[in-house]
């Protein structure tokens, strides 16, 4: 990920132009107001316990977001947002609890530059646990404040956005080397794992290891595989888009760099090359026998094609490391969107 940096950068700044003024305001899950008028204490108490017994028939999930490299957990609060309106309209007897982001600021991912000058990195075969522990730990925080709000009996969904993916699938596959209670709760708890735009693969005929041996260590890691996370019971849903084509000749910036994306992951571009931008559609999949894949192309509702991010990171933004990112506006289509959410929010379990 580190040549990969850039490439990211300008896929949004393709979008520039179009940035919106403001993020979306967030909406709040339940509020007193939201109780019915009742025309005594006893009525509201009904309501309550009315409520109550209905969410109890419900299979009650909680969701820890791993993000995308250099993204902060506020940028995903729209996304818990559009989760829970997703999960109401599908109506499959699944209640979203506590939604947690790991708690990572982006001044974290300065951490990585730890690495740059070892021979471990020339080489490409750097350590998986030595390179990304402070991501890991960023997990078990969120972890634990999601097992302090549900309870030790919480179901958990990771969901793992980019990079954030294969990062998930490491932890779940116990390359973190975690030997606290709240990761060994975690790796019993988790009952389905969402990737949205992930590499998960890192083929020979890449023009270059732009991870240096991670992705390599993680794909090659049994623990890792599909079949051995399916094998625990942990329902995994690959989401990969088609939307976008890559072309070196063009004049359309984001086919620019989608191939310029495109051709050192894959080590090739063509008609038959497709991703969202950045990732390559052939790298977002994991064993279909042991995991389910969901193709997106486009939105539903606007036609839009669908793109790895709904935010323009801002890597340089140092004094402030939990400060959102950029949000780009609502008609940039990404996985996150309506029209696109309900195709893989079906298959949090």
């Amino acid at each position: 990920f580190f040549p990969a940096m850039a490439a990211l950068l300008l896929a949004f700044l393709a979008a520039s132009a179009l940035l919106a003024a403001g993020a979306l305001p967030g909406v709040s899950a339940f509020s007193p107001s939201s109780l019915p008028l009742a025309a005594s204490s006893a009525d509201a108490i009904e309501a309550i316990a009315e409520r109550t017994s209905s969410s109890a028939t419900k299979k009650r999930v909680s969701i820890l977001l791993c993000p995308a490299q250099f993204c902060v957990p506020d940028d995903y609060d729209v996304l818990f947002d559009s989760i829970r309106e997703a999960e109401n309209r599908l109506d499959n007897d699944i209640e979203i609890g506590t939604c947690k982001a790991c708690d990572l600021p982006r001044t974290e991912w300065i951490k990585v530059a730890r690495q740059l000058p070892t021979k471990a990195f020339l080489e490409a075969r750097l350590p998986v646990q030595k390179t990304l522990g402070w991501y890991f730990d960023a997990m078990e925080r969120s972890l634990t404040d999601i097992f302090a709000e549900e309870g030790p009996d919480a179901n958990i969904c990771v969901i793992g956005h980019s990079i954030g993916g294969w990062v998930a699938r490491a932890y779940l596959g116990g390359m973190s080397g975690s030997s606290t209670a709240i990761g060994r709760l975690a790796q019993e708890k988790c009952t389905s794992f969402v990737t949205l735009g992930t590499p998960h693969t890192s083929p020979e005929g890449a023009l270059v290891d732009q991870t240096r041996g991670l992705l390599k260590a993680v794909e090659t890691t049994p623990s890792c595989s599909a079949e051995n996370l399916a094998g625990r019971g942990i329902e995994i849903t690959c989401v990969g888009s088609s939307g976008l084509g890559g072309n070196f000749i063009s004049t359309d910036l984001e086919e620019l760099v989608a191939a310029s994306s495109y051709l050192p992951l894959l080590g090739r571009i063509g008609k038959d090359v497709t991703g969202d931008g950045i990732v390559p559609l052939d790298l977002a999949f994991l064993d279909e026998n042991h995991s389910r894949r969901v193709v997106v192309e486009s939105c539903s509702i606007t036609g839009g094609k669908v793109r790895h991010a709904h935010v323009l990171p801002t890597p340089w933004n140092l004094l402030d490391g939990y400060a959102g990112s950029i949000a780009l506006p609502e008609d940039f289509i990404w996985y996150g969107s309506e029209g696109i959410i309900d195709d893989w929010a079906q298959h949090i379990q």
